[in-house]
């Protein structure tokens, strides 16, 4: 009985392949659009739909990867498209690295598989399932792994890609990773990378392996009616022969995918100077062409060596963001992919955009300019100075004089200004003998983005250089007069500094208090209005009949004393900074031996400033305490 034990399970494996039967394997030559296979006939007892899985090869090496092809028809041999495939492995060493597929207009699936580690050769099982009008559909496909030969296999080529379907025109990156037999990474690997099926075309066709064993390219998907798959190709010569490794993925036309927003990414300059800024603009839209405002992206590094200054940018009424990029510092030519994403309703959508950075040391460019402002952040309609210097690097360095450098503005909501005052396009102005060039910048009325690029532009012998310069846009939601203080708003005294003191248990008459108080009246940006006349008075107190308070405004003001006063107010114009100050005197009355006296005060401000009427409220608490007797 032991001996009928071993022997089912020996031919168990071998009866599982035999029921996946024809769907079963191929050569590494076959076409994966036409994988091959027959469907039987419509007489009695045929199913009335087939799934067939056909490997791209019968036999694989641990660690490798490979594709898989389902073909879904129904019982007359009719390719069925737009239906979802489940991969899964039901037996051996492999994983489905793509779970799940539609198929196309010839009823085709692809699915990804990535094969494990194991000791000896071991058969591996591909399950595809499916449901057709309300019938569950399934089928088999096998193929067989073996350990791998470090002779005769050096090099393995892997490729990997965010996401194995895409909406038409999306571009993703792709990366291909080269190990020798000991799993180490292999640098300097040229690699080269075609669409070897499908409507797809390729941005970068070939690229270079870094010190990771990484080389990184841009597949564009094209633009189908229906659901179309692709198949990238990747190609490495080690020693004379040929690595080949290839992955998947689909476009899924917006109409039937959650993915309806398209982003494209182009670069200012396709090739840059080591340390060198430049940036990148977006355009973001939906499934219609119609731009997508106010939406936050985000910026990074998908490869190479750059930084990035600007992280995230709004689109605004174009569905235009821009971004500032530098290029690093690399020891050879390489190239740098940038990202950007949005996440729009639970839909994340991303663009690339490659750039080639050059070895020439930033000294070695001769000219260098930068660009600086003399504020960091501005408010709508605000006035900024902008300065370009212009360097010759040459030892010892010098300014370059009487060169012309143009201003203009790239991203965000801001104008350029001559010296007269009149908005331009661009504007150019000659260095002075320091190499400066000083231009004027004004922040629009009503920006979508949160920030401003500019850009200045100069040629020295021949040569364009270029720097930018970002400035943020701070907005508030109104007008409004701020009672500056330490005290945090939550203090009990009030919020501005409570005031307190002690007298003597003997002490006969009022203990009289002094506080200086400042405010600043801002415009709904946070900018700082001079010359606004604010108006204070005493709205309330804590009704203490022997409190007096004396409101006594900058000379030559007069001082009002409540509660004898009638009207009870004084007025402080605001200063160059838009900040006013006052003293305020509180008097209270000796409350006796062991006795504590206290008064809240509470000041009202209103001013008008274009039209605009503004209304706060301050307060604070005094309170005095007088000794026990002894």
């Amino acid at each position: 009985m032991r001996y009928f034990y071993k022997l089912a399970l020996i031919l168990l494996p071998v009866l599982m392949l035999a029921l996946a039967g024809c769907g079963g394997s191929s050569s590494g030559s076959a076409d994966p659009f036409n994988p091959g296979g027959s469907v039987g006939g419509t007489t009695s007892g045929t199913p009335p739909y087939s799934l067939t899985l056909t490997p791209a090869k019968s036999a694989a090496f641990t660690n490798e990867q490979l594709i898989v092809t389902a073909v879904l028809k129904d019982a007359s041999n009719t390719p069925i498209a737009n239906q979802t495939v489940n991969f899964s492995i039901t037996a051996g060493p492999a994983t489905a690295v793509s779970t799940s597929a539609r198929t196309d207009s010839n009823g085709i699936a692809l699915a990804f598989v990535r094969t494990g580690v194991t000791a000896v050769t071991t058969n591996v099982i591909v399950q595809g399932a499916a449901t057709v009008s309300s019938k569950n559909v399934v089928g088999y496909g096998n193929f067989q792994v073996s350990p791998a030969d470090g002779n005769l296999n050096s090099t393995r080529l892997s490729l990997s890609m965010t996401t194995l379907a895409v909406s038409p025109n999306q571009e993703q990156v792709i990366v291909a990773t080269a190990k020798d037999a000991s799993n180490n990474p292999i640098a300097n690997l040229p690699v080269a990378f075609r669409v070897a099926a499908g409507l797809a075309s390729m941005v970068i066709a070939n690229s270079v392996t870094d010190s990771n064993g990484q080389a990184t390219t841009i597949v564009k998907a094209g633009n189908p009616a229906a659901v179309s798959n692709a198949i990238v190709e990747a190609t490495a010569t080690v020693s004379g022969s040929a690595v080949v490794a290839n992955i998947p993925f689909q476009v899924v036309p917006t109409t039937i995918s959650t993915v309806n927003y398209t982003m494209t990414m182009a670069a200012s300059k396709q090739v840059v100077d080591n340390n060198e800024e430049f940036f990148v603009q977006v355009l973001l839209k939906d499934s219609g062409a119609n731009p997508v405002v106010g939406e936050t992206v985000a910026f990074t590094v998908a490869s190479g060596e750059a930084s990035v200054i600007t992280a995230t940018a709004v689109t605004d009424s174009l569905g235009k963001g821009l971004a500032r990029i530098r290029a690093l510092n690399p020891a050879s030519t390489s190239s740098v992919i940038l990202q950007a994403s949005a996440n729009i309703d639970g839909t994340l959508v991303t663009a690339l955009a490659p750039v080639q950075i050059t070895t020439q040391p930033f000294s070695a460019s001769i000219i260098r300019m930068t660009l600086l402002s003399d504020k960091d952040s501005v408010g709508l309609n605000t006035d900024v100075i902008l300065t370009a210097t212009v360097t010759d690097m040459q030892s010892p360095p010098k300014p370059v004089q009487n060169n012309a450098v143009t201003f203009r503005v790239v991203a965000g909501s801001g104008s350029i200004l001559d010296f007269n005052g009149a908005v331009q396009a661009s504007y150019a102005v000659n260095t002075d003998s320091v190499g400066n060039a000083v231009c004027r910048l004004r922040s629009a009325a009503a920006p979508l983005s949160s920030s401003i690029i500019v850009q200045a532009t100069t040629t020295v012998n021949d040569t364009v250089v270029t720097a930018y310069h970002t400035i943020d846009i701070v907005r508030q939601n109104s007008y409004v007069i701020n009672f500056l203080t330490s005290a945090s708003t939550s203090d009990p005294g009030g919020n501005l500094n409570r005031l307190s003191g002690t007298v003597a248990f003997d002490y006969v008459g009022p203990v009289i208090f002094k506080q200086l108080v400042p405010l600043q009246v801002l415009d709904n940006n946070g900018i700082p209005l001079p010359g606004v006349a604010v108006t204070l008075e005493i709205s309330n107190t804590g009704r203490n009949l022997d409190t007096r308070i004396e409101l006594v405004p900058p000379l030559p003001g007069v001082p009002v004393v409540y509660p004898f006063d009638d009207p009870l107010r004084i007025t402080v114009t605001t200063d160059d900074h838009g900040m006013g100050i006052f003293t305020c005197n509180v008097s209270l009355a000796a409350p006796g031996a062991g006795m504590t006296n206290t008064e809240s005060v509470i000041y009202q401000a209103t001013a008008t400033s274009g039209g605009v009427s503004m209304l706060s409220y301050g307060g604070f608490i005094a309170t005095v305490t007088q000794d026990k007797a002894p």
